[in-house]
């Protein structure tokens, strides 16, 4: 091909070229036909489709989309073809297929994508959906809204009463702790204190999602994390706490402080973990039931 300028005949290598993509204007690196004496580029019907991909990435970058590549990583990643990645986020093969050729996806299909696979992504989700925006009562959480100011102090509270000096627990005992006071505000009151889900694990009953949630409250400025020990940043508020509250955060650290090794063990007596399911989430009914009732000493 000769140079529509100059006459000269056009050799083809990568060049910038500068192209617009939704009204703005982007320099991308693609495959051209340029001359050397003139130095004039154009881009060849056969490489139109690839430069116009280019061009819709560069705007995807501007706008902190998703670029083609980057979707097609992740569904390769995922191991999916297009049929079973538009399967898995609920929307048509076609715009699986507009996405990784170049057409823009908007912006709630691009929040799609990143909640759904990608991981870091999905845990800031969850973290504001569940840990700051709480979720509905029910019988999982106690008929309690989440509360992580309650769960914070509650936690300070038995890191406060450690009977060591360095104000330390082992996430182990400290994770059924919170699970004996919840349950025995529920057994009493109808409702719990912190409104934490539990799930039944081999080791007992442990706030659902303990890690994510430990992290939060460090992040915080509650707590330190020391591999398995969680130790105190700041000194417990008893104001965010009920009477009724206080009253069962003394009572089963007075049944358990000075036999906290054998409290795993203690748990696995208890029906409501015996009668759930592993991974399920443990019901606050299972521990009104007469079956179900609790063995917490006054």
């Amino acid at each position: 091909m000769n140079c529509f300028k100059c006459g000269e005949i056009l050799k083809a290598r990568k060049a910038p070229i500068v192209g617009e993509y939704a009204g703005e204007s982007f320099t991308v690196t693609a495959d051209a036909l340029v001359c050397k004496k003139c130095g004039y580029k154009t881009v060849h019907a056969t490489k139109l489709d690839e430069y116009r991909r280019l061009l819709a990435d560069a705007y995807r970058e501007k706008k902190e989309l998703l670029t083609s590549e980057e979707i097609r990583n992740i569904r390769n990643r995922l191991d999916m073809s297009q049929e079973q990645f538009a399967a898995y986020l609920g929307v048509g093969v076609a715009s699986i297929k507009r996405w990784e050729l170049g057409q823009v996806q908007d912006k709630s299909m691009d929040q799609l994508i990143r909640l759904k696979c990608n991981p870091r992504t999905a845990e800031e989700n969850f973290r504001d959906v569940r840990l700051r925006a709480g979720g509905e009562p029910d019988e999982f959480n106690g008929y309690a809204a989440f509360s992580i100011v309650k769960l914070a102090n509650t936690i300070l509270f038995f890191l406060e009463a450690a009977p060591n000096e360095r104000r330390q627990l082992s996430i182990l005992p400290l994770n059924k702790l919170l699970w004996y006071v919840d349950a025995e505000h529920f057994k009493a009151y109808g409702v719990s204190i912190t409104g934490t889900c539990y799930a039944r694990l081999p080791y007992g009953p442990v706030p659902d999602d303990y890690t994510l949630i430990y992290r939060e409250l460090e992040s915080l400025g509650y707590i330190s994390t020391q591999g398995m020990y969680l130790k105190p940043k700041r000194l417990h508020d008893s104001s965010v706490l009920s009477s009724t509250e206080v009253a069962c955060l003394n009572k089963v650290w007075k049944r358990f402080h000075k036999k906290l090794a054998q409290i795993v063990r203690e748990s696995h007596t208890e029906p409501a973990w015996t009668d759930t399911p592993h991974a399920q989430l443990i019901s606050f009914k299972k521990v009104q039931s007469g079956k179900a009732k609790l063995k917490v000493a006054v």
